[in-house]
């Protein structure tokens, strides 16, 4: 049986291997035990693999004062961050899923990046349609309760299956505790507002400048870990409780995102915001941009004074860190009944309460129940003044007649405050297994789990489309103006300054609920052996061959149903109509695995190893496929320890993308139509007439709002797995003349093809304007009536298709780099001194290319950002730490955190993304430094006290067009450090 210290002897030594580095070979030691290296099945006498594999020990979580797992593993350079994937509680608050903590390794998408716990898989974090990238949440894994987390990079889809294309994360968990361990942590942001480039710009857009020393973002962790032995010794069972609470903080409460900063062609940056907010215009195109003042309409003026203001600053409401509250309680136990039945058993369980606030709702240009998506206003409103009933074009006859003009209007409901997603996530997995030996060399591990996750979510502070519409139709009565419908109908008066009344506002007011679960049910039953015994060994090896084979049957589940509101797409804002899903997917795999060692103990081979295994994989959506993996070792010396694997690898669709109902909703992928009034770069009549205009409807056509036109999304029962082809090659290094050093070195490529996803929505644009191929053009579908490029229903058009295909394929390779030195400080003298050592973790990124379509050309992100990249894809990332353990009970550690320079996308010569121009403003984003400096203080055997500060020169990320990063976004991307410089401090006490 394993130890506690034995335990925590083996992650302290794969910590001093390389701390967040590589698995690698290591002398022996009596108390560790043979033990499972993530990406194979096969206990092993050492540490070593055949894959790369980076090791962060818990001491990052309490030397980076991140409690939260998100956090801390955010940090390592393997991981990315965009407005749509590897999520966490700085997401974008318009991406969607709120509450949810997700990890995208490489750039290549959460769902390639496969989540295991203690080598189980861990199911889908969020059942909500509007999630395009279901995933497991990682924020259900208290850290406080981590041992160590293996990444491992590349396909792994032989050993665990699906989704393991971009590598493999494995939560390896504390168990076999001792004792009771309470741990607190309390962190704040403080930050010091000193962009002085932005600041400039707040006054022209009446904006507010942001406190100039701003205290926010206050977070409370707390957690208990009780664990005790049975009497004889056999068992275990160690219980936890953690709880976290973060305060959130808004875009506007940061000088450098205070509003949403544009630049022109020439570079002149100025405070935009969302025209949605008093701008009216005809849905035919005629008649000019309209704004309402006093109680008239004039012509629209950008840099006007208006009451709701002419553009809407959202960021003063839009969160920058979301707001939540979260428990997790659990135990894991096991006895050992005899050799024959060592039973275990984990339970986990999480809730988590999370507010996602953003803009107030309002009237949205292209969101109406007409034809066009717009709005019908009476021109015999009594509150239109004669003045304004002209300025839409209602002539006498149609005041007399009462007929109506049908009308874009973006008018923001600044009466009320700012739209809220409140999300509620609960979680329980259950596992029952039993493990042991069966005869002769044989063993088995045959388990049970239950995986179930239900969402309840709120949309509130919404106005009702329909209700709008409504209270737009007003005649005059015998005791004023009352609607046409009747009933409990308040007029809506927003034809002039402060006509909006309380009793309109609550007749409007709706909110959206929805709930969901998903589940997943999973089987699963190994053999191991080793062969030695029946004399299967390598003439030449010391060790036999072992072999492990086993099945899985897994079932996924998931439904989600939002309310009616929800379904018919009334919430104004809300981005269209949310769509309903009830359906299941299972999967039965048989696999194995070899683990052969050819020679060993000889001259320049000390150590031979070949690794082999295969899984066969059968849908119930008819998908059937087929991984394996060759690995060799080679280890000529004890120094030096030379690896090279190759995967096949697979990603299954998920139920998602397979059966999701399509609906339509805004992109910024796509924010502008060229084919419409006043476009940045407008298209030729020819052109045009190929993306669906009529030559009449030409110069009439109205523009995308906000910066989005509308994209239709949804699911494809027809899609096939992504295939990815991984090969890896590299070293490890432990110089025994060299004490105390051991580094890593690993070369990667990862090849996929077939990827799920939509066509590029520039690309078919693009290509539908210059070639007219029908291909491209038949994915725009216009508004019959004015030709528009927005909306949000499917039967009334305006969008650019989007639906899920196999339709690319890409290459990611780069280089990872792990270095760690114990400094031997008897050698220098200092040995009264204590010891000093040095981590690195370095990633390298060779290129990340896409070919979008087949036949196209691929273009290369590599050191680039912008819209289609998605993100930031520095060539060089690293995290160095230095620590000191004193002699006094005291350590003092420093981290260096270095985000590398990119290049916006368009200012290449790259295909499909580069136009060889240079831009004026964003043409490259520096590269980024922060400093981290921590302490921690043995008080006693009982106390531990640590504090520090992360960021602690205060940088501000890097300033990006709002046009580039996209909309929602606060002027940069979620890679860099939004909120400044963090304080924390925490305590430890075990008894």
């Amino acid at each position: 049986m394993t130890t506690q210290r034995g335990r925590l002897l083996a992650s302290s030594m794969i910590c001093g291997i390389v701390a967040l580095g590589a698995g690698q070979a290591v002398a022996q030691d009596a108390e560790v035990s043979e033990i499972v290296v993530t990406g194979s099945r096969i206990p092993q006498p050492n540490l070593s693999s055949v894959s790369p594999v980076q090791v962060v020990g818990s001491q990052e979580v309490t030397l980076g004062g991140r409690p939260v797992t998100a956090d801390f593993l955010n940090q390592l350079p393997q991981i990315s961050q965009n407005a749509a994937t590897g999520l966490s509680s700085t997401s974008n608050p318009l991406s969607g899923p709120g509450g949810v903590a997700t990890i995208d390794l490489r750039g290549l998408g959460q769902t390639r990046t496969l989540v295991l716990v203690d080598g189980r898989r861990l199911g889908i974090g969020d059942p909500n349609t509007g999630n395009p990238n279901p995933s497991p949440d990682i924020n259900q894994i208290p850290s406080q309760l981590i041992d160590r987390v293996d990444v491992l990079t590349g396909g792994a889809s032989a050993t665990y299956g699906s989704d393991a294309i971009a590598g493999v994360v494995n939560f390896v968990m504390k168990r076999d505790f001792e004792g009771l361990q309470i741990d607190g942590n309390w962190g704040v942001y403080q930050h010091s507002q000193h962009n002085e480039f932005v600041q400039s710009l707040l006054g022209p857009r009446q904006v507010a400048k942001p406190k100039d020393d701003t205290w926010d973002g206050a977070s409370r962790d707390l957690s208990i870990i009780y664990g005790a032995n049975t009497e004889d010794g056999r068992g275990n069972v160690t219980a936890y409780f953690t709880y976290h609470d973060q305060e959130p903080v808004t875009q506007g409460k940061r000088d450098w995102s205070a509003c949403q900063v544009v630049a022109s062609a020439s570079g002149v940056a100025s405070c935009a915001g969302s025209p949605n907010s008093n701008q009216w215009f005809r849905a035919d195109g005629t008649g000019g941009q309209l704004a309402v003042v006093g109680n008239e309409f004039r012509p629209y003026n950008a840099n006007a004074t208006t009451t709701p203001p002419p553009l809407f600053n959202s960021n003063e409401y839009s969160y920058l860190m979301q707001q939540s509250t979260r428990y997790t309680a659990g135990f894991f136990a096991k006895y050992d009944v005899n050799d024959n039945f060592k039973l275990y058993s984990d339970f986990t369980f999480m809730n988590d309460r999370t507010n996602v606030q953003i803009a107030p709702t309002g009237l949205f240009q292209g969101s109406g129940p007409s034809e066009t998506s717009g709005f019908l206003v009476n021109c015999n409103n009594p509150f239109m003044s004669a003045q304004q009933q002209g300025a839409i074009g209602c002539t006498p006859g149609m005041i007399t007649a009462g007929d109506s003009v049908d009308m874009y209007i973006g008018r923001r409901n600044i009466e009320g405050g700012g739209r809220v997603g409140f999300y509620e996530h609960q979680n329980y997995r259950v596992v029952l297994g039993s493990r042991g030996e069966i005869a002769g060399p044989w063993t088995y591990d045959l388990y049970g789990s239950y995986y179930y996750t239900s969402l309840y979510q709120a949309s509130q502070n919404y106005l009702s489309i329909s209700k709008i519409q409504n209270a737009l139709q007003v005649v005059q009565g015998p005791n004023g103006p009352v609607c046409i419908s009747g009933g409990d109908c308040v007029p809506y008066n927003i034809f002039r300054d402060g006509g909006v009344t309380n009793e309109a506002l609550s007749y409007l007011a709706v909110n959206g609920t929805s709930r969901g679960a998903v589940s997943q049910r999973v089987v699963e039953g190994t053999i191991t052996g080793d062969l030695g015994e029946y004399g299967v060994k390598s003439p030449w090896a010391n060790d036999s061959v072992a072999v492990n084979f086993g099945f899985q049957n897994r079932r996924e589940h998931l439904e989600y149903a939002p309310d009616v509101a929800q379904l018919s797409g009334d919430l104004s804002g809300a981005g269209g109509a949310s769509v309903t899903i009830d359906e299941s997917i299972a999967v039965t795999e048989g696999f194995g695995e070899a683990r052969i060692p050819l020679i060993q103990d000889m001259a320049w081979a000390k150590d031979v190893v070949l690794d082999v295994g295969y899984r066969y994989s059968d849908y119930s959506t008819g998908i059937t496929a087929d991984t394996y993996k060759v690995a060799l070792q080679w280890a000529p010396t004890d120094d030096i320890r030379f690896r090279t694997s190759y995967n096949q690898a697979i990603r299954a669709p998920n139920l998602l993308e397979l059966y999701t109902p399509q609906s339509v909703t805004n992109t910024s992928q796509v924010s502008s139509d060229p084919c419409a009034q006043a476009a940045p770069s407008p298209a030729s009549l020819a052109a045009c007439l190929n993306t669906g205009i009529t030559a009449a409807q030409y110069g009439n056509i109205p523009q995308c709002p906000s910066g989005q036109c509308s994209v239709l999304t949804g699911g494809n029962p027809e899609l096939k797995s992504e295939e990815a082809k991984t090969f890896s090659i590299g070293f490890t290094l432990t110089p025994t003349f060299l004490t105390g050093l051991t580094a890593s070195l690993d070369y990667f490529t990862i090849d996929l093809e077939g990827t799920i996803g939509n066509i590029p929505l520039g690309v078919i644009m693009q290509r539908c304007l210059e070639t007219g191929d029908d291909a491209f053009c038949s994915q725009i579908v216009r508004n019959p009536v004015n030709g528009a490029l927005f909306g949000d229903d499917v039967a009334a058009g305006g969008y650019i298709n989007g639906a899920n295909v196999n339709i690319g394929s890409g290459t990611t390779s780069g280089v990872d780099v792990q270095v760690n030195y114990n400094l031997p400080m008897e050698m220098v003298g200092l040995e009264e001194y204590g010891r000093v050592s040095v981590a690195l973790n370095g990633a390298y990124l060779i290129e990340t290319t896409t070919i979008p379509l087949p036949g196209e050309k691929e273009y290369d992100c590599a050191g680039l950002f912008g819209p289609q990249c998605q993100t930031v894809y520095p060539k060089w990332r690293h995290q160095l730490r230095m620590n000191w353990t004193t002699p006094w009970d005291m350590t003092f550690s420093a981290a260096w955190r270095y985000i590398g320079e990119v290049k916006l996308e368009t200012d290449t010569q790259e295909p499909t993304i580069g136009t060889g121009s240079q831009n004026a403003f964003n043409h490259t984003l520096p590269a980024r430094s922060y400093l981290d400096l921590s302490g921690v203080w043995n008080v006693n055997d009982t106390f531990t006290v640590r504090a520090g500060v992360n960021n602690i020169l205060d940088q501000d990320p890097p300033l990006v067009n709002s046009r580039i990063a996209g909309t929602g976004l606060p002027n940069t991307y979620p890679t860099y450090d939004l909120l400044g410089r963090k304080l924390f401090i925490g305590f430890t006490a075990n008894f």
